[in-house]
């Protein structure tokens, strides 16, 4: 019999893998006799739609399941070590020394009362690496080998006082602390820019190469996937469907749940979902004219008082029934300008016409019936709900808050909203919780719908969703306009998404606009510098079923 040499024998091997949750309406299975392997220095991604069972797949290898969840059937071996059968003291040894976490959330992951530079220094200390000062200085080392600047200052910083991407660095440097042999980068970028989301995997494949580390990349993108791993395991329903070398998958896929995933998959080649026509034919609804937006903030040790432009002299139109995007890396002022655009933030500057009348001053009655003409739906599905209220509830508030019909009209009239999402009126007694993140983004449009609106501001509203369910909600949103001739304004660092559902665009950097033109003009011919640098640092796109050639006999 001829054995297996440690470096012959997969890093981590998971068999048969089984996970059921315990809810009220009995046990669910999550994962279901799941088979991987992950080889020394190897990246493997894991995508499917979000309930796939993939990030459970991942929390059961960290022994990070839910109170209510537990492996039922199964092996995870991990470098010879069987982890299920390890009692809680020695897994925790295993965690974070010999297998590294980026979770997705750095704000939900990151303690936002203790400086990020101790939270990394209690890494070291917690497994014995290092403690006191000597602890302090790695931490300050590791700081600056994920590019974060002025190391030394920013280990006393909280935070809230990093950008998205700063902070996503500073879980990838906690991961990476005790130079584990595995990684599980769980979705590591899907709240990010693109030109962000490029440096920071960049950095993550820079340093897991040096270390000999293999990565474990759990994602809805393909695209991510397409560019950053060696091989590929597709889940479906709790259960992988399709695994094996990332170009064979993608280029000729045999199971037809990869396929769907591909071809609901938005690429800078995907057809526009809109019609065409040039979109100043139409009447503006929105017209923003040198609009402007500072910040006060203190600097220095002393707290001197300097003002901070987020947003500088921006001029742009909304044609009534059209879809106006606006893109741009964080911090480029788009979300700033979504929320004057709603009236939550006050301008500093500028005019915003709303239907031939000034309204940046509104106040009182007259604020209150803008708003029932414009409004959001936001990005996180989760966040946007209130946990306490039923579908119904969230849905009738907009009705309730204006006063709008008796409680039966409502309730008529939350039925007609949620058939409208295509959604089954019978979930208007549900709550958050027992929704996907595609049907809970559907009750988010059911109530920016409720007032009968003129325009929609979607910010983000598509970015954490998965390819399939995005493509429901485009598709969606698209009909809703033609049926109902609403106005979008929609914001997004997904280019993609961008340039298939949006008539004219505007990209938007360090508060300014700096390019404007159509989907098909601004992607195919970019003018500015910047443009040229946000279409670069897009994903290479997998390859679509209709863009393979079929196999000559």
């Amino acid at each position: 019999m001829i054995v297996a040499t440690d470096d012959e024998r997969p890093l981590l091997e998971i068999s048969g893998l089984t996970v059921a949750f315990s809810t009220t309406r009995g046990p669910v299975q999550a994962v279901r006799g799941a088979d991987l392997t992950v080889r020394r220095g190897e990246t493997v991604a894991v995508v499917g739609e979000s309930g796939s069972g993939k990030s459970t797949l991942a929390s059961a290898i960290n022994g990070l399941l839910a109170p209510n969840g537990a492996v039922t059937a199964g092996t995870i071996t991990f470098d010879g070590t069987d982890l299920l059968a390890l009692p809680e003291r020695r897994m925790n040894a295993v965690r974070g020394r010999r297998i590294g976490l980026v979770p997705q959330d750095p704000m939900s992951n990151l303690n936002p009362l203790v400086p990020v530079g101790r939270q990394i220094s209690e890494i070291f200390r917690i497994h014995g690496v290092a403690t006191g000062r000597a602890a302090r200085d790695r931490a300050i080392e590791l700081l600056g080998s994920v590019g974060i600047p002025d190391p030394g200052h920013r280990y006393r910083q909280y935070p809230h006082e990093f950008s998205g991407g700063m902070r996503q660095r500073v879980l990838i440097a906690m991961g990476l602390a005790c130079r584990p042999q595995l990684l599980i980068a769980d979705e590591p970028t899907s709240a990010l820019d693109v030109t962000v989301q490029k440096i920071v995997l960049d950095l993550l494949d820079e340093l897991t190469t040096s270390m000999g580390t293999a990565v474990l990349l759990v994602t809805h993108d393909l695209a991510l996937a397409a560019e950053r791993a060696d091989r590929v395991v597709v889940m479906h329903r709790g259960a992988v469907v399709e695994c094996g070398p990332t170009a064979t998958v993608l280029a000729d896929p045999q199971d037809d749940y990869t396929r769907r995933l591909l071809a609901a998959a938005p690429s800078m080649a995907t057809d526009s979902l809109v019609d065409g026509g040039t979109p100043t034919a139409a009447r503006p609804v929105i017209e923003v004219v040198g609009l402007r937006k500072e910040y006060p903030v203190r600097k220095g040790a002393f707290g001197r008082r300097e003002q901070f432009l987020a947003v500088d002299d921006v001029s742009f139109s909304v044609p009534r029934g059209r879809t106006v995007g606006i893109v741009g890396e964080s911090g480029s002022g788009k979300s700033t300008t979504a929320k004057m655009l709603l009236m939550l933030e006050p301008s500093t500057s500028g005019d915003i016409v709303f239907d031939d009348r000034d309204v940046t001053g509104l106040a009182g009655p007259d604020l209150f019936a803008f708003r029932r003409r414009v409004q959001p739906v936001f990005q996180n599905p989760y966040a946007a709900l209130d946990p306490r209220y039923t579908v119904g509830d969230t849905v009738r508030e907009p009705l309730e808050v204006h006063r709008i019909g008796t409680r039966v009209e409502q309730d008529a009239r939350v039925a007609e909203l949620l058939a409208q999402v295509a959604l089954d009126p019978a979930l208007a007694d549900r709550y958050p919780h027992e929704l996907s993140g595609g049907q809970r983004q559907r009750v988010a449009i059911a109530r920016a719908l409720a007032l009968d609106p003129e325009v929609v501001i979607l910010d983000e509203a598509v970015s954490a969703l998965d390819v399939l369910v995005q493509a429901q909600i485009l598709d969606l949103l698209v009909e809703l306009q033609r049926r109902l001739g609403l106005s979008y304004v929609f914001i997004s660092h997904d280019l993609a998404v961008v340039r298939i559902l949006c008539h004219h665009v505007h990209v938007m950097r360090d508060g300014r606009i700096v390019e404007s033109g159509s989907p098909a003009t601004l992607f195919r011919d970019p003018q500015h510098e910047y443009t040229r640098e946000l279409l670069a640092a897009i994903p290479i796109g997998a390859p679509r079923p209709e863009e393979v050639e079929a196999p000559t006999a």
